[in-house]
């Protein structure tokens, strides 16, 4: 039987494929409701899903825009806090459908057990550097 640990990297890892699908609904299920965005541009707190798909569509557009094409992730970190809430930190790198570098960041997520598995409750983007060391 696997770990809650390992639960939560799976999760992780299947909402990195979602998202790179750029279909902001392959991401909803990911989702607490309500669950919060932290970015340099601001907060937005989501209390539906009509809320969340619309968020991620800003996001997807903008990064098709961009010419987008796949993340790469970096020293992923994931430490349990309790039994029903988690921390995922990791650092990522977005390239363009040709390869080249578009960006990097770190992103920090607080990840909740609920009874449909673990979900995103609060996810904040912040410097590439700055990848919590969870032990």
């Amino acid at each position: 039987m696997a770990s809650d640990k390992d639960l939560i990297t799976q999760t992780f890892a299947d909402y990195v494929q979602a998202f790179q699908t750029l279909d902001p609904r392959s991401v909803f299920s990911y989702c607490h409701i309500p669950c919060m965005f932290i970015a340099p541009q601001g907060v937005l707190v989501m209390a539906s899903p009509a809320e969340i798909e619309a968020f991620f569509g800003r996001v997807m557009e903008g990064l098709k825009a961009r010419g987008y094409g796949r993340s790469e992730l970096t020293d992923l970190q994931v430490k349990q806090m309790s039994r029903d809430v988690a921390l995922v930190s990791v650092g990522r790198v977005r390239h363009t459908t040709s390869g080249e570098e578009l960006e990097r960041l770190g992103e920090t997520y607080t990840f909740r057990k609920t009874d449909d598995g673990w979900k995103i409750v609060a996810a904040m983007i912040h410097d590439p550097g700055a990848v919590l060391k969870l032990k």
